[in-house]
């Protein structure tokens, strides 16, 4: 049995949502690569096996033993777990792993190619593309070797994102933003779902418009800068193909993050409160894996912010709807008055929508721009 037999053999009794069991993983292999960093070569070797036995492919017989293709289940749960930090504990591990995906980078995305060319009949495969995906953010470092393979999987990047257009990825849209080709290859993603399938909630048009133009998240610098070319773009896609999208996009992509949409007391109490009850969820399992008698605070985790932030909001809404929706109103002409970039975003929409006007749209810059005057 090799170093990693034991931690695969409780994965292989696990579900890929456990997280308990994949942070037992992976405080395994934190102890195994403290010993032996040269394990990392062999966890990639088994990393490549188990997209292999997703795929029903061969494995190399060197490592034919860790997964069976008889038991996909085992392999896409083990991608899962290793689509983590959590055992990089040593210093310079980030190095030497990033070592072994530059090695294995090759087989790496053609695994993650394979998976796109046959995701109209294996939607199943979402999952286990992100955690490949996900390899990238994860086992890299600063530097040359990591721009190369940043700028590799980015080529990928949107074919699967509209390959497994209901997955939500974890790190493919922070990966694609730093691509060289970054704006043009967002504005074809959003452009599939707004245009070819008529869609404005799907989970990366949610993201994207709330780094663009997003009033309370957390920044994402990246997408902020790209704003005005991004937005731009899919202005004019709307305006030529689908006009009638005109209103749902202003909703979903500047009323939404801008925290503005002219939404009723009841739908926004009912969206807080199933915000909250997500946050508490995720912060009840992190406390199960610290197993600490002591609270949890914002310096183990922001989710604690988060929960109170929420909480904040939701006795507001409560409280004084009106009050609320003006305050938030004024927040977000004030944001836009005052942050260039925004305004510029807002402003390539409304020229790329001409000759088509969106009320919501002009009165958001009308404001502004009186707010800028005074």
């Amino acid at each position: 049995m090799t170093v990693f037999g034991p931690s695969l053999a409780r994965l292989a009794l696990a579900d890929a949502s456990d997280f308990l069991e994949l942070q037992v993983a992976r405080a395994a292999w934190a102890e195994i690569f403290a010993e032996d960093s040269r394990q990392y070569e062999a966890l990639y070797e088994r990393i490549v096996s188990a997209g292999q036995t997703m795929l029903d492919q061969a494995s190399s017989e060197a490592v034919a033993s860790s997964f069976s293709p008889f038991s996909p289940g085992t392999a896409e749960v083990f991608l899962c777990a290793v689509a983590d930090t959590g055992y990089l504990r040593a210093i310079g591990s980030k190095v030497e792993i990033e070592g072994a995906l530059a090695k294995h980078n090759t087989a790496i995305l053609s695994l993650i190619r394979n998976m796109i060319d046959v995701a109209e009949e294996r939607q199943d495969l979402a999952q286990t593309a992100d955690a490949l995906i996900s390899l990238y953010f994860h086992h890299t470092h600063f530097g040359a070797t990591a721009d190369m393979l940043h700028a590799d999987v980015a080529r990928l990047i949107p074919d699967a994102l509209i390959a497994f257009p209901d997955h939500s990825f974890s790190f493919a849209l922070f990966l694609l933003a730093r691509s060289v080709d970054a704006a043009r290859q967002i504005g074809r993603v959003l452009a599939f779902h707004v245009v070819t399938r008529g869609d404005t909630t799907n989970a990366a048009c949610s993201e994207i418009a709330k780094g663009t133009l997003g009033l309370r998240s957390r920044p994402n610098e990246t997408l902020c800068t790209l704003g005005p070319a991004i937005m731009g773009a899919l202005a004019t896609a709307v305006r030529d193909n689908r006009p009638e999208m005109r209103d749902g996009l202003v909703a979903a992509f500047v009323l939404m993050p801008l925290d503005c949409n002219p939404r009723g007391r009841e739908e926004e109490i009912a969206r807080y409160e199933n915000d909250l009850l997500s946050l508490r969820s995720r912060l009840s399992s992190f406390e199960k894996q610290l197993k600490s008698p002591m609270p949890v605070t914002a310096q183990d985790t922001p989710l604690v912010l988060d929960i109170a932030r929420a909480e904040e909001t939701l006795e507001e809404v409560t409280a004084d709807f009106q009050k609320w929706m003006h305050e938030r109103r004024d927040l977000a002409v004030r944001q836009i008055s005052a942050q260039p970039v925004k305004c510029a975003t807002l402003k390539a929409m409304q020229s790329a929508l001409a000759p088509l006007k969106s009320v919501e749209l002009d009165r958001l810059l009308a404001e502004a721009e009186a707010a800028r005057s005074t």
